[in-house]
């Protein structure tokens, strides 16, 4: 026998450098710490100075218990509407020619 390798003996190194390769990545991203969450901040405050109010009562609050309202009304007018008479319409006449449709096209 040579010592040189065979088809399957190549395809079997191959595939285990692959596999071994995967195993290292694995063991890689496996071995990483968890990622750490984003840090929450509070949004900046701001402090205005305090402005003096002045609350003057009026009249003591009063509960509303009947509301008199007073009956609908009806007016009656008198209305002229004179109306004119429109002639018949007629049909529109085009000032622009009809033109032939064409296409872009050419041979």
């Amino acid at each position: 026998m040579s010592g040189r390798p065979t088809w399957g003996s190549a395809a079997v190194t191959g595939l285990a450098g692959f596999a071994t390769g995967w195993l290292v990545a694995a063991l890689l991203v496996a071995g990483r710490p968890a990622p750490q969450p984003a840090e929450v901040t509070a949004p900046p405050t701001s402090t205005v100075p305090a402005v003096p109010v002045t609350v003057t009562a009026s009249v003591p609050p009063a509960t509303v218990t009947s509301v008199e309202t007073s009956p609908p009304s009806t007016t009656t007018s008198v209305v002229e509407v004179t109306v004119t008479p429109t002639p018949a319409s007629t049909a529109p006449t085009s000032t622009t020619p009809v033109l032939p449709l064409t296409s872009g096209w050419r041979d």
